[in-house]
């Protein structure tokens, strides 16, 4: 049976669904636990469950069944299909246990148009989806204080401001639904255009005799200053470059609009991503940007 859902705000001690207990979707999880919600959660990975269970999760084994007992849910994982697995399966979705007026958050980077399918598809069972898309990454995650954009409804963002309030410090409503997503994959293509001229800059002045973290450092205090630039010495794999990059170039396609330098970037951060992991993160040893640039002058 479902549990009874109020149009109100989504307050501890009420239930909270987590999707997807990885990197992201862990942190997340203990910060509302913290905060005195119900945490119940769902991950097909064995080693996710136990991490999660570690920290005072409610396991379930489904999506549906994380549903039947909580008032809200969070999507935290990696891919489109997989987001319009968790939310519409007709046997175990979220939309198939859920309650109406349930609301569902989708954290996950897809294509504006999945989460305007996905709305669409819970809106027949009175259940609404909006974008909650996490930027800064998992420091920021760890620390629950990620910029989160947003698109939907304003009334249920409001609904469910106090659960993101727990994760998130600066929280933006773009527009409706898809609107999040979209914001999402502008920052993002901001940030590999970031990465991949940080990453010629840098090999340049080192080719060039300069003094790499002297220069880094005057650069972050001048024009040249960028988040990626101070970020640089942090661990950082780059799972969903090409994702990102595909994601933006088929919007553009769809609108129109020629955007040659996003092509380049997409063939220069495929091939950075390439040899980085090849280097050293093929090793399972995570590497920053500072030890991939230097080993690459």
């Amino acid at each position: 049976m479902t549990v009874d859902i109020p149009h109100e705000s989504v307050q501890p001690p009420a239930g909270v669904a987590v999707i997807g207990l990885g990197k992201m979707g862990l942190p997340m999880a203990r910060h509302l636990l913290g905060a005195g919600y119900r945490v119940v959660g769902y991950d097909p990975s064995t080693a996710s469950r136990d991490r999660a269970a570690a920290v005072g999760v409610e396991l379930v084994p489904s999506p549906r069944a994380a549903a039947e007992i909580t008032h809200a849910a969070l999507v935290v994982v990696g891919f489109d299909e997989q987001a319009v697995e968790v939310i519409s399966d007709p046997q175990d979705g979220l939309v198939a246990g859920a309650a109406s007026g349930f609301v569902i958050g989708m954290c996950s980077t897809v294509q504006a148009s999945t989460s305007v399918a996905m709305a669409e598809v819970a809106a027949r069972r009175g259940v609404v989806v909006v974008d909650t898309t996490l930027c800064l990454g998992e420091p920021a995650a760890e620390n629950g204080d990620m910029l989160i954009m947003c698109g939907g409804r304003g009334d249920v963002l409001d609904r469910l401001l106090p659960v993101l309030s727990v994760v998130g410090k600066d929280i933006f409503r773009l527009g409706d639904v898809g609107a999040g997503q979209v914001g999402k994959m502008l920052n993002n293509f901001l940030l590999w255009n970031c990465v991949v001229a940080n990453y010629e800059a840098l090999r340049l002045g080192g080719r060039l005799g300069l003094d790499l973290e002297s220069l880094r450092q005057a650069l972050l205090l001048s024009s040249g200053s960028n988040w990626a630039l101070d970020t640089w010495l942090r661990s950082r794999p780059m799972p969903w470059a090409e994702k990102d990059m595909r994601i933006l170039l088929a919007c553009a396609d769809e609108t129109l609009l020629p955007m040659p330098v996003a092509g380049v970037i997409r063939e220069e951060i495929t091939e950075i991503k390439a040899l980085k992991n090849a280097w050293k993160e093929g090793e399972g040893v995570k590497a920053s940007m500072d030890e991939f640039t230097r080993a690459h002058l």
